[in-house]
């Protein structure tokens, strides 16, 4: 996933200045030693771009014989006259399927995740192959990083992105075996598609994995205040044992937090750097969302509830025209604005605002999308040694009025990106088995980590009580 610019891009969007700059640092990346062949089979991926979950599932649809035309376009959608091109009959399958994955539930009760689940994928700073294994935790242990030895995470059995490829029949019926679903009067027929799924969701269930404690002496970085390192650049850090450091851990603690996981361990292979698959936290909620949650129980077997932080006081922070609020408010709001219009008019001025009780949930409205910025920053960011790896696949590149690598997966997905990192960061204010984002409205502009970091230290200082957490999303929808 190292930046690559083709020469078709480089000569059309760029002045010949950056062009030269970015063959550089393809060629700086092409020339790095490739990792070992069970962990090379592991990273790769093909981060397609989807509108739910962004790079879990690729649908083909493969061409089928059609009368000549001299319509291009009439070919292209020849037998799908409801359809306005092949893409759109792509997409439509897409859906069907990703449809039958079932956001889950939040609890008033602590949650974890039902059983482990792997990543490889390449460190945006550190550009190489990184192992990372999220396993279930009981009640009240929080959300924490250990670093375990080389071995210990096999490659092996990460479930990498699989490609899905339809002829035009396959793809039409998977369109209309739910329509046919939808407006069937069978009831035998609808009774027994409701048994089979009812019986795939308790074969699920009943595949819980056991808590794990890890080994005596080993080093953790804790998901909480204490562990945040305030001068940052680029992604988060957090301070561990010793010589621990874990860094660009925001879009996994964002989606833990976001989807009720108060309690997990997640073991670190390698440099101590998150990978950053596609750029967006679209991985680890479809991953949660196939897996499932389970209660995290205490010692005892009992259930434990699930609290929350509600400030009593307003609180503010700021650097510049940059700043971060949080007004007292009896539900969680979080709103972002962004300003590039100095760098790229395709960014732009943006600003969202998602209210998680009310709004669609994290899964689709937040999670796909991609980290972002400009081409010229990135090639900064390389030149200076800031970031070694990715960028294509795993960032939306704006280049002056346009974007790279068209088109976005949401409507203001930039903002909706910086949604995700502001949760991530905001999650650390959580206790042992507490959600982290407070009760309240908070308002950021034109903040970054930097910024996220000094905001949560404030929040922490200020007066507040705890409360029963809120249910961002209870499955009814």
């Amino acid at each position: 996933m190292s930046l690559t610019v083709s020469p078709h891009h480089a000569s059309s969007r760029m002045s010949a200045k950056t062009s030269t700059a970015a063959t550089r640092m393809r060629t700086r990346c092409a020339s790095r030693a490739a990792p070992t062949a069970a962990h090379a089979t592991a990273a790769r991926a093909t981060h397609s771009t989807h509108a739910c979950f962004g790079a879990r599932r690729c649908v083909k649809v493969r061409a089928a014989s059609t009368p000549s035309s001299t319509s291009t376009e009439q070919s292209e959608t020849y037998g799908y006259e409801n359809f306005p091109t092949r893409d759109a009959v792509k997409e439509s399958a897409r859906l069907a399927a990703e449809l039958n994955v079932r956001v889950p539930k939040n609890e008033a009760y602590q949650q974890t995740i039902r059983r482990s689940v792997t990543y490889a994928g390449v460190g945006l700073r550190s550009g190489e192959v990184e192992l990372m294994r999220v396993r279930p935790a009981g009640a009240g242990e929080g959300r924490y990083f250990a670093r375990v030895a080389k071995g210990t995470i096999d490659a092996s059995s990460v479930e990498m992105n699989s490609e899905v490829t339809y002829s035009d029949e396959e793809a039409e019926d998977a369109l209309l075996e739910r329509v046919r679903m939808a407006l069937s009067n069978d009831e035998e027929a609808k009774a027994e598609t409701r048994a089979r799924a009812a019986a795939t969701r308790a074969e699920a269930q009943a595949k819980i994995e056991a808590p794990e404690t890890g080994v005596a002496g080993e080093a953790r970085a804790r998901a909480c205040v204490d562990a945040v390192v305030e001068d940052v650049r680029l992604s988060s850090e957090l301070k561990g044992d010793g010589d621990f450091v874990v860094r660009g851990a925001e879009h996994l603690l964002s989606t833990l937090e976001a989807m009720g996981v108060d309690n997990c361990r997640i073991e670190l292979e390698g440099s101590g750097e998150v990978p950053i698959l596609d750029g967006s936290a679209s991985s680890y909620a479809y991953d949660l969302c196939k897996i499932g949650l389970t209660p995290a129980v205490s010692s005892s077997g009992a259930e434990e509830p699930r609290m929350a932080w509600k400030l009593t006081e307003n609180v503010m922070v700021q650097e510049g025209d940059a700043f971060m609020m949080l007004n007292v408010d009896d539900s969680t709001k979080l709103t972002y604005g962004i300003d590039f219009t100095y760098k790229s008019t395709a960014i732009d001025k943006q600003w969202e605002s998602w209210t998680p009780t009310e709004d669609a949930p994290y899964a689709l409205h937040i999670a796909p999308a991609r980290n972002f910025g400009t081409l010229q920053d990135f090639v900064a960011y390389y030149r200076a040694g800031y970031i070694r790896g990715g960028l294509e696949n795993c960032a939306l590149v704006a280049n002056g009025g346009e974007y790279w690598n068209a088109p976005l997966r949401l409507n203001n997905e930039p903002a909706r990106h910086k949604l995700i990192d502001l949760i991530g960061d905001l999650s650390l204010l959580a206790e042992p088995g507490m959600s982290g984002v407070p009760v309240g409205h908070v308002v950021a502009y034109k903040a970054g980590h930097k910024l996220h970091a000094k905001f949560v230290r404030a929040v922490a200082k200020a007066a507040k009580t705890k409360v029963p957490a809120q249910i961002w999303y209870s499955g009814d929808e």
